[in-house]
């Protein structure tokens, strides 16, 4: 792990992977604090719940708790919250343990489920993944509420999808892996499945039992439910009469401590927060520090985090080779941007404020404008699978780009759109909007150098190419000499910056 980020350049990423995009003075603010400090910082803030303010933004419009209010909750929270490490964290676990409308609950139910993944993000995986499990709003949308033991008389069975996504997507994976997250192969080069139909009817009887009263508590075990019959999972017994409680608890344990799950679980994170082609040395240390945080403690995920950050591939800039070899590719660094990664950054840099003084409106109207929004994925697999790679270049060469599986002409066309509008909305007055103060640029428009020099700090933390400077100076040159106003020199220079490609992905 490295030790420390003294560089403004190294500061600026980190910020990047670590919140949603810093804001004017962050990186000096870190370099001043400290890496350590500014993590020790950002893990003991109190965290800052969705549910509470989404309940206020519907009560001052006379609403109920709706979608909108959600995430007009969700972008203050995401562009203004002061625990940025856990605001971002929790939003990659919202990827990872799937929730969404389709199916799901009512806007009620998923605050309080995003709520309950930013409590868990820093506590232990074993309990985030409990909690995770008996949340009421995962009991509605993977149908472990109500799942009752089996009926031969009405030829009724226990719930198997739950019991199927919880191995495959929140803790095993579908296949065994090796302590650097490479498949497992056997004999005959197939990779290994780490669970049959069997240990999935079998944990469908375990899990049997659990009701829902409301969605702002825990699901609770109705005995009359239960299977209390021996079980078999994983080649673990479960004891015959044993509760609810006392199943769940042994199926919890048994997922958690699985070989597969330090792995499989790091490289969902990983991919979430800073690589998508991670070498299998990152992947083997970051498990490594999920078997055990260096004081025997299995799962601390405020270690894991700290691991995935400060892994000193990720600081050097090294990612996996073409073609899985071995060594490291510069060129496969980093990851695209999820369309709203890219809008908050974009928002932070402006500081945007909201024109209502009672709440926020969901102004990028999210899920129409960006393809996605949070806990609004089509299925319990995200927006996008961690594997995915785009036909071509990436393919051929045996790497993964998932983000790109949202990306399409019509999306890039609408993700564009909106940022413009964004841009423009500098001086609006209208209460269901976002503005911002352009005063600094417009005071060095004509200025090019200094000019030039405030869009790298705002948008790019310092970061931006000599290439992409030379071309917007070349814009400005271009758009004085037709006369231009200020007005349009700013706007479509605004425009340039978010749609390059720099702006776009996160080294």
């Amino acid at each position: 792990m490295a030790s420390s980020i003294y560089q403004p350049e190294q500061a600026a990423k980190f910020l990047y992977r670590a919140t949603f995009g810093p804001k004017p003075g962050d990186v000096d603010d870190f370099l001043q604090l400290g890496v350590e400090a500014w993590l020790d910082d950002q893990f003991t803030r109190s965290w800052r719940l969705h549910r509470p303010l989404a309940e206020r933004y519907a009560n001052a419009s006379g609403d109920t708790l709706n979608e909108n209010a959600r995430l007009s909750a969700w972008w203050n929270r995401s562009l203004n919250a002061g625990d940025q490490l856990r605001q971002r964290v929790a939003y990659a676990l919202s990827q990872i343990f799937v929730v969404s409308n389709s199916g799901g609950p009512n806007a009620e139910g998923l605050a309080e489920y995003y709520d309950v993944l930013l409590k868990h993000a820093f506590g232990n995986f074993r309990d985030l993944l409990e909690a995770v499990t008996l949340s009421p709003a995962m009991g509605k949308f993977l149908t472990l509420e109500g799942s009752r033991k089996a009926n031969p008389d009405n030829n009724t069975f226990p719930d198997e999808n739950y019991a199927r996504e919880v191995m495959q997507l929140f803790s095993l994976g579908l296949w065994q892996l090796q302590n650097n997250g490479m498949p497992r192969l056997d004999g005959q080069g197939n990779k290994e499945p780490t669970y049959t139909q069997r240990d999935v009817e079998e944990l469908a009887r375990v899990l049997t039992g659990w009701r829902r009263d409301t969605y702002l508590k825990p699901m609770y075990a109705d005995d009359s439910r239960h299977d209390f019959g021996e079980k078999r999972v994983l080649g673990q017994t479960f004891p015959e009469g044993q509760s609810p409680e006392q199943d769940l608890s042994q199926a919890m344990d048994l997922l958690f401590n699985h070989r597969n799950t330090p792995m499989f679980i790091s490289i969902l994170l990983i991919k979430r927060l800073t690589v998508s082609n991670p070498r299998r040395s990152y992947i083997q240390r970051v498990a490594d520090v999920f078997k055990d945080n260096g004081k025997g403690v299995r799962g601390d995920m405020v270690a894991v985090i700290k691991a995935i950050l400060l892994d000193q591939d990720v600081i050097d800039g090294k990612a996996m080779a073409d073609h899985q070899a071995h060594g490291s590719n510069g060129r496969n660094f980093g990851k695209v941007k999820e369309p709203i990664i890219a809008m908050a950054n974009l928002c932070r840099a402006f500081n945007v404020k909201s024109n209502d003084p009672e709440r926020w409106w969901d102004f990028p109207a999210t899920q129409n404008n960006y393809g996605q929004a949070p806990l609004r994925a089509p299925s319990v697999f995200n927006f996008y699978e961690p594997d995915y790679a785009p036909k071509g270049e990436i393919t051929d060469k045996q790497l993964t780009a998932p983000e790109f599986a949202i990306l399409s002409m019509d999306s890039m066309r609408r993700i564009s759109n909106r940022m413009w509008t964004m841009i423009l909305a500098h001086d609006s007055t209208n209460v269901k909007q976002w503005s911002w103060n352009r005063s600094q640029f417009e005071k060095k428009i004509n200025k090019p150098d200094e000019y030039i020099e405030l869009l790298n700090e705002r948008f790019f933390a310092g970061l931006m190419s000599t290439e992409l400077a030379g071309f917007i100076r070349q814009m400005l040159d271009e758009l004085t000499a037709d006369n231009r106003n200020d007005d349009r020199k700013i706007n479509d220079t605004l425009f340039a910056i978010q749609c390059s490609p720099e702006f776009r992905c996160q080294e």
